[in-house]
């Protein structure tokens, strides 16, 4: 018999969008938003935000939440 083990795992990102194209004092915002709620500890890590886009739209990312079953 196989050893192995079955989890299920979710994760809640926290994301902030600009429509695409967008200019340089809306990331700004974005930026100074995010800071304030990771705190700066978290916001220290350059990988603790991802920018991702998709269609029109940037999109700023950071996991919230992750839960274990």
């Amino acid at each position: 018999m196989a050893d192995y083990t079955r989890r299920e795992r979710t994760t809640t990102h926290v994301e902030y969008v600009l429509p695409s194209p967008t200019n340089w004092a809306k990331l700004s915002k974005i930026h100074n938003a995010i800071h304030c709620e990771l705190g700066p500890e978290l916001s220290q890590y350059e990988d603790a935000v991802q920018v991702v886009t998709a269609d029109d739209q940037i999109i700023f990312r950071f996991v919230k939440e992750k839960t274990h079953g």
